[in-house]
């Protein structure tokens, strides 16, 4: 007989033996493999839930702008090399009714596309270290630079 549990993020799975009675002895077996040390934690939830205990989740850290920023640089600094236009990048990060209303050719939605894909070039480009710390936490954050 098997036996599937989900405990929000934590799924167990449980074979268990057609013979095996309420209070009896049971045992499990985890499998010996290279990523053993990296499976502990959830051995460690699987064993709280067969002892009625619910797994602790950890909480969700909120989103900050700053890491916003930094994903739709490096969603559309993807779609650019893909061969994606300025305007299909802003539809996939804005949706296409933000386009319609406000692409225009000079205007801000497509001012912040260009600036998104200054800001990834730079990361890409070794900008990443200072997301890093890597370089001086002083220096400007890359695709911050004054417009020429």
């Amino acid at each position: 007989m098997t036996i599937t549990a989900d405990f929000s993020a934590l799924r167990m799975r449980l074979s268990l033996s057609g013979t095996l009675e309420d209070g009896d002895a049971y045992a499990g077996a985890v499998p010996l493999t290279p990523g053993l040390r990296g499976q502990l934690d959830g051995f460690h939830g699987h064993a709280q839930a067969l002892e009625g205990h619910a797994p602790q989740i950890p909480p969700v850290r909120a989103s900050t702008r700053a890491a916003l920023l930094h994903l739709r640089a490096l969603q559309a600094l993807d779609a650019s090399q893909a061969g994606a236009s300025h305007r299909d990048i802003a539809q996939a990060l804005f949706g296409l009714e933000a386009v319609v209303l406000r692409w225009h050719e000079d205007g801000e939605l497509r001012a912040q596309v260009r600036h998104l894909l200054r800001r990834a070039e730079s990361f890409m480009n070794g900008g990443y270290l200072s997301l890093a710390g890597v370089l001086d936490p002083a220096a400007k954050p890359p695709g911050d630079e004054p417009v020429r």
